[in-house]
């Protein structure tokens, strides 16, 4: 489920940035004991005077923890406009390796056929 639509019960006195912290450190534990992947999805707040470019990943709405405390960053961004030059392509775009013998930055385009 996205993350606006979990059940969460942040104590009153906690910040969102707070509650944030904790929930990524639980489900990087949580990860580390099972041996497991955990892909966390999360969708960029609204941009004001947005150019149509890829989002970058401090502007998940929210936190700033959900960068600083990913290990990968991964954006995946598509054109809702369409009037875009290129509507049928999918930006991939790599923006965070922490452990840089896994990976590196980067991006890819995918282009895909809507009439089928």
């Amino acid at each position: 489920d996205p993350y606006n639509e979990l059940d969460h019960q942040r104590p009153g006195n906690q910040s969102e940035t707070e509650y944030v912290s904790l929930m990524l450190t639980k489900l990087k534990r949580f990860a580390q004991h099972y041996g497991c992947h955990v892909w966390f999805v999360a969708h960029p707040r609204t941009i004001h005077n947005w150019d149509g470019k890829a989002p970058g990943l401090y502007d998940i709405s929210g936190s700033a923890h959900f960068v600083n405390k990913c290990d990968n960053g991964i954006v995946v961004h598509r054109s809702r406009d369409p009037e875009a030059e290129n509507p049928d392509h999918v930006q991939v775009i790599m923006r965070k390796v922490r452990n840089k013998s896994a990976g590196q930055q980067g991006e890819v385009t995918l282009r895909y056929n809507r009439s089928k």
